[in-house]
């Protein structure tokens, strides 16, 4: 019977992602941990605005910057490069951890000179007590973007080395961090003891990752080796990959602006919705897509069409099957989740009220995102960043157009419609864009300037 269960999670679910959903689920219930601290301690009010509000830009400046550098390119053009030649694999990721940390640093020196500016962008509805208080925390948040880019960096090889539990520890750590800064220093220092326990969490993040890479074998140095070709390569797609990596963030700008215009505390209880909505993406849409991903660039450099689109379509079927179930979950079982998990003290009724009412929107969401994370990978598997850019780009309009749309007589589920609808349209595009790319197969494409000659797909 045992064995049985196994022949049937090996074969609809790629290597790893049982491991990643257990982590995952982890991370999340150390996020609640971290929640429930929050709304015990805060409630739902100005302080905890500016403490979200004040991730904002430096997490938007991570993941144009950085994050969209890594997820995408890295692993596909390091399977391709490392079956010509392992070294020069090891040089790339050495030069690419190299740039992202001197990159993100002088973004970071950048946007504290700029710190008194970001107030009209990111929260022009505060009062002037808590703009100060914004400004504050946005200022000790400027530290965590350098240490998570040399994790994302480190995360990405362990990734294409397909070494998942120390990545996926990570996140665990970094919620270990905050929650523990708050219990130990919210007495002295109040809303700024969460933002210093950010801080020590990213500490964490990084060093789980530097003990997996130890353990591999990789080895870490500096390294600016700037002529090599896949670096290009990898520069190449980064770019394409950099215009489309903002709209998730810029989509919750959006969101929070929205919700900064309604009844104080709106911004909190979006960002409390989305914690819960995001679990069942993260342990099943992410989770899946991260471990096919590796497999999925192996079997596109080796030219193994079959492969590729056996693991696509397995990878989609049972995304969608979980997803759809989950999202259902989340609308009938949140309101009770969020009253028994965050309920009690400064967090009323209607605030376990506010927040409901944004999850079960959300939720619609859940199978579409879900899809997109496998869809996405697909399509930089094929060493194609382009199409996800566009796909996203049109999903961010749909999203912005309904919700400004319905926001008038809605309200704050105009919030979860709009999403929801951007997300169907973007997964529905990015799927009719990975048809395309199988259909015309390796041959041509530019992921044959890092493949060995020898591996390259015949010409007739």
């Amino acid at each position: 019977m045992l064995d049985r269960i196994r022949g049937l999670f090996a074969r609809f679910l790629p290597q790893g992602a049982i491991l990643l959903a257990v982590l995952t689920f982890a991370s999340y219930l150390a996020g609640l941990a971290r929640d429930r601290i929050f709304a015990q301690t805060f409630g739902v009010g100005p302080e905890l605005d500016a403490y979200n509000a004040a991730f904002q830009l430096p997490e938007l400046a991570l993941d144009v910057l950085v994050a969209a550098g890594l997820t995408a390119p890295f692993v596909p053009v390091f399977t391709t490069l490392r079956r010509a030649d392992a070294e020069a694999a090891t040089r790339f990721a050495q030069t690419v951890l190299t740039l992202a940390v001197l990159v993100m640093s002088a973004v970071c020196l950048l946007l504290l000179v700029l710190a008194p500016a970001t107030i009209q962008i990111i929260a022009p509805g505060f009062d002037e007590a808590n703009q100060a208080r914004y400004l504050e925390l946005y200022r000790i948040m400027l530290v965590t973007p350098v240490l998570f880019a040399a994790s994302i960096a480190l995360g990405e090889m362990l990734v294409a080395e397909r070494r998942f539990l120390t990545y996926a520890l990570a996140p665990i750590l970094y919620n270990v961090g905050i929650a523990g800064g708050t219990l130990l220093l919210h007495g002295q220092l109040g809303i700024r003891a969460a933002a210093i326990g950010a801080v020590v969490g990213a500490l964490l993040h990084l060093g789980i990752r530097v003990l997996g890479i130890a353990r591999s074998p990789m080895r870490l140095r500096p390294r600016l080796e700037l002529r090599m070709p896949a670096l290009h390569e990898f520069l190449r797609l980064m770019a394409p990959k950099m215009a489309s990596q903002p709209v998730e963030p810029l989509t919750f700008l959006f969101f929070n602006r929205v919700a900064s215009t309604m009844a104080a505390g709106s911004v909190t209880a979006l960002s409390f919705a989305r914690n819960f909505q995001s679990v069942p993406v993260s342990m099943i849409g992410i989770a899946i897509a991260l471990a096919a991903f590796p497999g999925l660039s192996a079997s596109w450099a080796a030219g193994d069409l079959g492969g590729f689109r056996r693991q696509v379509r397995t990878g989609a079927l049972s995304i969608t099957a979980l997803t759809v179930a989950a999202a259902i979950a989340l609308a009938v079982v949140g309101p009770l989740a969020i009253e028994v998990l965050l309920g009690g003290g400064a967090f009323d009724a209607e605030a376990v009220r506010r927040t409901s009412v944004v999850l079960a929107a959300l939720a619609l969401a859940t199978p579409f995102e879900s899809l997109g994370h496998l869809l996405a990978r697909g399509l930089y598997a094929t060493h194609n960043t382009l199409l996800p850019v566009l796909a996203s780009l049109v999903g961010l309009g749909v999203t912005a157009g309904v919700t400004t749309a319905l926001v008038g007589s809605l309200g704050i589920i105009a919030i979860g419609l709009g999403f929801t609808a951007g997300a169907a349209v973007r997964a529905g595009l990015q799927g009719a864009a990975l048809i395309w790319r199988m259909r015309i197969g390796p041959h041509g494409s530019i992921s044959e300037r890092v493949r060995p000659p020898a591996e390259a797909a015949p010409s007739g």
